[in-house]
């Protein structure tokens, strides 16, 4: 059976292409808002935890905010209350109105991130890993386009512009029809532990991810020994690989399975992490960020089509579930990392990267043994 995009489905992926622009704009923000407000690695890592906080909140009640207010207006509600926390954050002059937009943006993009991927995951069924990586495709074309608009307009004129987005998709979307998930299944019950292993490997590929879609910028600027802007710009390779690995990965999916892919994936992010975490200069932060962006930008995907797949009739209580899993490795890996970085450099916390992965693996063999 062919893999069909209809004009919903187009909808979803536009909606998280726009979501993941503004969530990764916290990491590529924290060296602008370090110099601009004199901040510590510690309080920048902050900024990407609260967004991730938000998201945790939000994992926990989608399924029910969704059984109660349906699945169409949970969808464009979610939308305008990430607007409206990153219109704080743009407008924000102190550190403690900058950190509780971001909390605000990351409730508002959790609720966005686990309605959509459910919305998804119901609307294609079987071929749902299909629609999830290629969504995730859209999701890294955005990161690649954040780099760019920083580089070409001052960030927070990128972040506003980005508005425009959401506005037209609303008026492209009103006559689509959205159905919610029964709520006998969309809101509570167990998973099982296959599970809950499955969303403890998604923490931690998602904390990999986010140890360098965070601190990636700030790592390039002091391995590197280059500007704020230079260091922003070295990103183009991390983002580029992530898309490069998700456009390579969304064909790979159509015939292999996720827990192989997964695997891949995760031996090319720990040979980016060999090549990354000893470079001296640009062209080699560069060359090492583009590798592990190949590797890690596929971890996602795979895992949430991993972890999904083992509960395929609750698509939006697993989804839910999978959105805090990563959420909370989001608010966990950048405060530790900040953290180890103002003890120790942000050389030597990055090695919490390859211990996630190891543990990722570990847990993927598990759960594929019971698959």
């Amino acid at each position: 059976m062919s893999f069909r995009r209809d004009r919903l489905t187009w909808v979803a992926y536009a909606l998280l292409a726009w979501f993941a622009f503004l969530q990764a704009a916290p990491g590529l923000v924290v060296p602008y808002l370090r110099d601009e407000l004199d901040i510590g690695y510690t309080t920048g890592g902050l900024h990407v935890a609260a967004f991730a906080a938000g998201s945790t909140l939000a994992g926990l009640s989608a399924p029910r905010l969704e059984a109660a207010l349906g699945r169409r207006a949970l969808l464009w509600g979610s939308v305008a209350v990430m607007m409206l926390g990153v219109a704080g954050l743009v407008a924000g002059p102190v550190v403690a109105v900058t950190i509780g937009s971001l909390l605000v943006a990351g409730y508002g993009g959790g609720l966005l991130l686990a309605t959509d991927q459910a919305l998804l995951a119901d609307h294609h069924g079987e071929q749902r890993a299909i629609a999830l990586t290629e969504a995730n495709v859209c999701a890294s074309a955005a990161y690649v386009l954040l780099v760019g608009a920083i580089a070409l307009l001052d960030w927070r004129a990128a972040l506003l512009a980005s508005f425009l987005a959401p506005v037209a998709l609303f008026a492209a979307a009103r006559a689509v029809p959205i159905t919610t998930a029964p709520a006998a299944r969309a809101d509570h019950g167990r998973l099982g532990a296959a599970f809950a292993v499955a969303a403890t490997m998604m923490f931690c590929t998602v904390a990999a991810e986010w140890c360098l879609t965070a601190w990636g910028a700030s790592f390039a600027e002091e391995a590197a020994d280059v500007s704020a802007d230079t260091a922003v710009a070295l990103m183009f390779g991390y983002f580029g690989g992530v898309l490069a690995g998700r456009v390579t990965g969304s064909a790979l999916a159509r015939r292999h399975p996720p827990p192989r892919l997964l695997a891949a994936a995760l031996v090319v992010a720990a040979l980016g992490f060999a090549v990354l975490w000893p470079a001296t200069n640009p062209a080699q932060v560069f060359a090492g960020l583009f590798v592990i962006g190949v590797g890690l930008g596929n971890l996602f995907p795979f895992a949430l089509a991993v972890t999904v797949a083992l509960a395929p009739d609750r698509a939006a209580l697993a989804s839910g579930r999978a959105v805090l899993a990563g959420s909370t490795a989001v608010l966990l890996a950048p405060l530790t990392i900040g953290a180890l970085a103002d003890a120790t450099s942000i050389t030597g916390a990055l090695l919490v990267v390859p211990v996630m992965l190891a543990l990722a693996a570990l847990a993927l063999y598990w759960v594929t043994l019971r698959l």
